[in-house]
């Protein structure tokens, strides 16, 4: 009996240490892997740090990247500079991409790092910069109008309010814009007429809307440029209509027959917040491109007569992709020939190029509406990702370069 207890004892001993031992093992080993991981996302996080700066040195030399050139020697070149061809690309196609790159060429398991530039989403260097359309640039009222004339806004028709008063829609629109953007309190006048909002008119809107608009949603001009297109919605002309930033019927208290149905500014895709206000050549929409006096003629205001305007814009698009006969280079399976990559002038062979493929002549007005090319107002995207082992990390950012640095507007990890 006594011999029977002290083998229970023994094998319950046995049993109790076996499970101490195993659970200090699997602590071991679990702390062992945590350690492992946290070393190996301290490394990776350092591959994105080394992004960081492969892509600087790529954004603030890309500006003096040199012309493909047919007698130049790539070997030569390389030395002289590694990110040659990336600073090219960015130049004269607003993106690029550096990488993957091995941190350690002699060890395939030291993580590798990969960063691609375009420019920003919400600043592309194509798109119309909406904060220059104001009274500061003497041709604002212009380019206005040729946006609204393709939004289906009526430069001469009187416009019915649901209140029963008539307006010019045009006049309204670009007067409350410019009374949102502009410094002083005056409302701004087209044809001798108030046709805009400071914060009086604001005000008078609010009270007569105080059961649709809460307290919070309440805002005046901001007499300021806009960070976002969003913001858009708090100007007045689109509160009222709210359907010229979304799209949609602008005015459904008229009879179905006189009901104007617009596809909305925002859809249209053809602004942004930054930029100096010209349009890219070489990274723009055939949209953007229709915001440009020169191209689009203002004498084409019906739908059917807008051929020629459509036609040259798109010509502008389409042979960028199209490699010119005159051009004795490398096609390296390349798919974008930009304006001014092979020769001085990009607004010759812009026009040179438009007229042998499509035969469409661009008006000399446009070319200061238009360039081609980023420069030091374009706002970047760049996306850093390092890889180590089955372990990635990405950095979003965005930024721009002044004064010979690269400044952040943005970093999302």
């Amino acid at each position: 009996m006594r011999r029977g207890s002290a083998l229970l004892m023994a094998l319950w001993t046995i049993m109790v240490l076996s499970v101490i031992v195993m659970s200090f093992s699997f602590e071991a080993r679990l702390q062992g892997g945590i350690n492992v991981y946290v070393q190996n996302k301290n490394r990776v996080k350092r591959l994105v740090e080394s992004g960081r700066i492969l892509g600087e040195a790529v954004l603030v030399g890309y500006t003096d990247a040199k012309q493909w050139s047919e007698d130049e020697d790539e070997k030569v070149l390389l030395e002289e500079d590694r990110w040659y061809k990336e600073k090219q690309s960015l130049k004269y196609k607003s993106k690029c991409s550096v990488g993957p790159i091995l941190l350690d060429e002699e060890d395939k398991d030291s993580g590798t790092v990969e960063v691609e530039i375009s420019v920003a989403e919400n600043g592309k260097s194509g798109g119309l910069n909406i904060n220059t359309l104001y009274s500061q640039d003497a041709n604002w009222m212009t380019r206005w109008q040729i946006i609204l004339d393709q939004l289906g806004i009526s430069r001469e028709e009187d416009f019915r309010t649901k209140d029963g008063k008539t307006i010019n829609l045009q006049h309204h629109i670009m007067a409350c814009w410019n009374d949102y953007r502009d410094e002083d309190e005056s409302c701004t006048q087209i044809d001798g007429k108030d046709c805009g909002a400071e914060q009086k008119e604001y005000e008078l809107w609010y009270d007569d809307n105080e059961d649709d608009v809460a307290e919070e949603d309440r805002f005046g001009p901001a007499n300021a440029e806009i960070t976002d297109l969003k913001e858009l919605s708090r100007v007045l002309c689109f509160r009222e209509y709210p359907a010229l930033l979304t799209g949609g019927v602008i005015n459904p208290y008229e009879d179905e027959k006189k009901q104007i149905n617009v596809k909305g500014l925002l859809s249209m895709g053809i602004f942004s917040v930054s930029g100096d206000g010209r349009i890219n050549v070489n990274d723009c929409t055939v949209a953007q491109l229709l915001t440009v006096p020169g191209i689009y003629s203002e004498d084409e205001v019906e739908e059917d007569d807008k051929s020629e305007s459509k036609e040259a814009a798109e010509a502008i698009v389409k042979c960028r992709e199209i490699m010119p006969q005159e051009y004795d280079v490398p096609e390296d399976g390349r798919k974008q020939w930009g304006y001014g990559e092979f020769t001085s002038d990009w607004w010759s062979d812009m026009v040179q190029r438009t007229s042998d493929e499509f035969d469409v002549q661009i008006d000399q007005s446009a070319q200061k509406y238009l360039k081609a090319g980023p420069d030091d107002s374009t706002v970047f995207s760049m996306r850093i990702t390092g890889r180590l082992m089955d372990m990635a990390y990405t950095v979003e950012c965005e930024c721009y370069v002044k004064d010979g640095a690269v400044r952040y507007v943005s970093w999302k990890e």
